[in-house]
């Protein structure tokens, strides 16, 4: 009995996890992204990849605004796959990719 308490515990948990994605360490919530977001991927010297992410907010003087935790300390992914599964994961889907320059972007939607 204990047994089938704790895995309707667990499951019930699962459900009511919010996906929390932040970037520069400001959390995204519907209020201040509404349904899209653009994504970047930014590839780094040593080949990992940050995910720049525009949700319309005022340009800070980096040239990217990127993906963090919630201390504000940048998510590095081991490719730029890696990064869009992460963002996938926390609620958001491909609308388009669409090339700028040598660049594709992600155009996503909140699912």
């Amino acid at each position: 009995m204990k047994h089938l308490l704790m895995t309707a515990v667990g499951i019930a948990a699962t459900f009511s996890l919010n996906a929390q994605l932040y970037v520069e360490g400001t959390l995204l919530t519907p209020s201040n992204t509404g349904a899209y977001i653009e994504v970047t991927p930014l590839r780094r010297p040593d080949g990992t990849y940050h995910m720049g992410v525009d949700y319309g907010q005022t340009r800070s003087r980096r040239p990217h605004d990127c993906l963090t935790d919630n201390k504000g300390r940048r998510y590095e992914f081991r490719s730029a796959i890696d990064g869009l599964n992460f963002i996938y994961e926390n609620g958001w889907e491909v609308v388009i990719v669409y090339p700028v320059e040598d660049i594709r972007r992600y155009l996503m939607k909140r699912r």
